[in-house]
């Protein structure tokens, strides 16, 4: 709501004089044989962002066109409740001998401090580009590829007894927290779930024991049979808004022989 009036009230505003102003045009459209061969953000990979981070990811664009290709100008990405990123000016390099086809690069900076993006804003995120070709061609897209921008979580105060005794039980913790980007904080991630994993000793495969909800301060707490030494971990594995967080491995040596407490 708080960005939503302002820009219905500025499009109302800037709508009212092209009316006045300026001649009605039909929007720009590709033409000629100009190609979109790909988009990625970040090598493809998911943007990390922290509460009080500032990133700096590169924007790469490969297109073809039989005059080869002049420029990739301009280039946004876009996210919930308008947001919106700047990209820099994109450098274009031709790919083999006959100049067809070229990779451009360009970069774009993700601050989480700058009150340039705010909690609401994660998510699905698109690119929106335009290629030029040297004969005039050209390729718009609104949405020539998506990725995703995601506040970080982190598990921590992770906490077992470092021994127990077989036939009893063992009860381990931690603290889900993520990243709050309106305050440049982290807060509590409420609600989320969690699973608690074991490896026993010397072995190198997690199995999943139980799964819980973090609560209103982010504790997360469960208890399980001691069997077999071994080795404790939390795994929240996020969602659409937030990324994964895996907390520091938590050995536990359990005394007397003993079964997997998954058994």
């Amino acid at each position: 709501m708080r960005r939503r009036a302002v820009v219905a009230g500025a499009v109302a505003a800037v709508g009212a004089l092209a009316v006045v102003l300026v001649p009605a045009t039909a929007p720009e459209s590709s033409s000629g044989d100009t190609e979109l061969l790909s988009v990625s953000v970040d090598g493809g990979r998911t943007v990390e962002l922290g509460a009080a981070e500032t990133r700096t990811v590169t924007v790469e664009v490969t297109a073809r066109d039989d005059s080869g290709i002049r420029s990739v100008d301009p280039v946004g990405l876009w996210g919930p409740n308008y947001a919106a990123l700047k990209v820099g000016r994109m450098v274009c390099t031709p790919l083999g001998p006959d100049g067809t086809t070229a990779r451009c690069r360009g970069e774009a900076t993700v601050a989480a401090t700058a009150r340039a993006l705010f909690d609401d804003q994660a998510g699905s995120w698109f690119v929106d580009l335009r290629i030029r070709a040297n004969d005039g061609d050209r390729y718009l897209s609104k949405n020539a590829a998506g990725f995703s921008l995601k506040r970080t979580a982190r598990l921590d105060l992770a906490a077992a007894p470092a021994r127990a005794a077989a036939g009893g039980a063992v009860t381990v913790r931690a603290r889900l927290q993520r990243a709050d980007w309106d305050d440049n904080s982290e807060i509590p991630q409420q609600g989320a779930v969690a699973y608690l994993q074991f490896r026993p000793a010397g072995g190198d495969t997690w199995t999943t024991l139980a799964a819980t909800t973090a609560d209103a301060t982010g504790t997360l707490a469960l208890s399980v049979p001691a069997r077999t030494s071994g080795t404790y971990q939390w795994y929240a594995p996020g969602d659409k808004w937030t990324t994964s967080a895996l907390s520091p491995p938590l050995p536990v040596e359990v005394d007397g022989a003993g079964a997997h407490p998954g058994q």
